[in-house]
């Protein structure tokens, strides 16, 4: 148990500070209207280069990664596995985020004249549905999966991304999907690791 709760203090807080740290980072240093473009434009290379593509796409990997190791952990400290809907929701959202961080974000017009880019465009349009309602979807299956075993750390949880979702239907009605959406839901995404992080070392 001391190493599992090692892995999860380590990849917890690491999951937590490396992609909200990242993007904070990289905007800092780009010109990008945050209120009309969204992240995801970091991948575009014709806007700002190789470097930032390339950065964009290693960033979402190395989530992926982190991901399926916060909450594979997570399962085997609380005995989980038998958790069908959690284990598959692990899987899609490893699965569509890293498909994600391969799939370059353009501007291309859908038309048939630019079939593989519109293609191209509208999976990754796609996929960035899918992380986007995965995510939330994973973390509450798995506050209810933990509720049997700790009742507080699965209320409370469930609160903390309660909130999250809130506030970020509510950016997203006031402004729509744009990049300050996201990186409000990243954010929150990132204070629920860290709280349930907190509470599973102390448990």
């Amino acid at each position: 148990m001391f190493w599992i709760k090692l892995g999860i203090l380590l990849i917890g807080f690491l999951f937590a500070g490396i992609l909200p740290g990242a993007v904070r980072k990289s905007i800092q240093h780009i010109k990008i209207d945050l209120n009309t473009q969204t992240l995801s434009f970091l991948s575009n290379k014709s806007l700002y280069g190789k470097e930032y593509a390339k950065g964009y796409k290693r960033l979402l990997f190395a989530s992926s990664i982190l991901l399926y190791g916060f909450f594979w952990l997570l399962s085997e400290f609380y005995d989980l596995g038998q958790h069908e809907k959690l284990m598959q929701y692990i899987d899609i959202c490893v699965a569509s985020l890293t498909l994600l961080a391969f799939v370059p974000h353009n501007l291309k017009p859908y038309s048939l004249d630019n079939f593989t880019p519109a293609l191209q465009r509208f999976f990754h349009n796609l996929l960035a549905v899918v992380v986007f309602l995965s995510i939330p979807a994973l973390i509450v299956t798995y506050q209810f999966a933990i509720i049997e075993h700790k009742q507080f750390l699965g209320l409370s949880g469930l609160i903390v991304i309660g909130l999250v979702v809130l506030a970020t239907a509510l950016s997203f009605l006031k402004s729509g999907i744009n990049g300050a959406t996201e990186l409000l839901f990243i954010n929150g995404i990132s204070i629920w690791t860290i709280f349930v992080t907190i509470l599973t070392i102390l448990s």
